[in-house]
């Protein structure tokens, strides 16, 4: 990664200092096609799932990192997770099927990590490369039905998925919760938001009256489940009903943040700064090694008209993720506002280095602070 030849500021040094460390860690970057960009998340995503199928353990490096250069995404964290499990002959049927050994695994416990992450970013991740891990063990599953289902879901063809997924949860048994989930994932993937509202509501009151029950998986979180309701009130344009879905996930689960992160974006949509600002300042307490909420504590701060605090934790969030482009363009306004043209112009550098092609707006954005800063200076 090349630096720019510029004095950086002290704290903008400190970043990449930080960050070297880590590198020594990183597995190699995998080759790309011609023509794709390295900047970008996707580049390296589609070549993960190409690999996916053939040479599992070459697809891992592939999806690191695209988690890396946009950890917003729960995409990657979730193809990381499914690709460890395709190195492993059998091991995915006895972590289904809940043998204790395996759950209590170290290195399965740091894999379940990665799937936590990806439904924090995004609750709806597409769940395909777990249906290609059941296909691998189909003959030792002894489904009809339900692999059926999981077929069509991973296919895409989420309408019969869901119709299928109805025709096995007719009970409240654990494994139907389960497949309940999946048909409301369906829901989502058929763009059927209402129907997918439903299918959570109804979830959440099983879950509830069942709550003697051990959870075994993350997935089956209430406080993940009101979450994703919250999303889904929010994408339908009501924010009454998503603000409440956010407030319940946070009495199922106070130290759930990324509800918290949801509520501020609704302030910050109504131009309420003070509890956008407040609930953002919880989450960084809650996950102060987040590099996303850092990220959006700082869009925070300089939106309320606080650019000095907000260049800390953009600092931060490229502490914690160099790769990751867009808080070295935030950070670059947050200096040029507080009068640090300086470190504004390297942030602003920083920024193009990394910045994928596809952000062509936030590019021309950046070219034209950087001319504004250094003509002025």
């Amino acid at each position: 990664m090349r630096i720019p030849k510029i004095a950086l500021p002290l704290a903008l040094a400190a970043a990449f200092a930080v960050s070297a460390p880590v590198a020594a860690q990183e597995p190699p970057r995998p080759g790309l096609p011609r023509g794709a960009d390295p900047n970008d998340w996707q580049s390296y995503f589609e070549l993960g799932d190409r690999l996916f199928a053939s040479q599992p353990r070459q697809a891992g490096p592939a999806f690191y990192w695209a988690s890396r250069l946009d950890p917003t995404r729960g995409e990657p964290l979730f193809a990381r997770w499914a690709s460890f499990f395709a190195g492993y002959d059998g091991l995915f049927l006895h972590y289904i099927t809940g043998d204790e050994q395996v759950h209590s695994r170290p290195d399965v416990l740091a894999n379940d990590s990665l799937i936590m992450r990806a439904f924090r970013r995004n609750p709806f991740v597409h769940r395909g490369l777990e249906v290609a891990l059941f296909t691998q063990i189909a003959n030792r599953l002894y489904w009809d039905g339900e692999l059926g289902a999981l077929m069509e879901y991973g296919e895409g063809d989420f309408r019969r998925a869901a119709q299928r997924f109805g025709r096995i949860t007719r009970d409240d048994s654990p494994r139907s919760l389960r497949f309940r989930h999946w048909r409301a994932l369906s829901f989502v993937g058929a763009e059927q938001p209402d129907s997918a509202i439903a299918e959570f509501t109804e979830l959440l009151r099983t879950l509830r009256e069942g709550d003697a029950r051990r959870l075994r998986y993350f997935y089956e979180s209430k406080a993940l489940h009101e979450y994703a309701l919250g999303m889904l009130h929010e994408a339908a344009n009501r924010p009454d009903e998503a603000r409440r879905a956010f407030e319940r996930a946070l009495e199922e689960d106070f130290s759930f943040y990324p509800a918290r992160a949801s509520l501020a974006r609704l302030s910050l949509r109504a131009r309420d700064m003070a509890p956008a600002v407040a609930q953002l300042s919880e989450a960084v307490q809650i996950a102060p090694d987040d590099p996303v909420m850092q990220y959006e504590y700082g869009n925070a701060l300089l939106a309320s008209g606080n650019p000095q605090e907000a260049i800390t934790h953009y600092q931060q969030a490229i502490v914690l993720e160099p790769y990751f482009a867009d808080p070295y363009l935030r950070l670059g306004i947050a200096l040029q506002s507080a009068g640090q043209n300086e470190g504004a112009v390297a942030a602003y550098r920083a920024y193009l280095e990394r910045a994928p092609r596809r952000q062509t707006r936030e590019i021309e954005f950046a070219n034209q602070r950087l001319a504004q800063v250094q003509g002025g200076s």
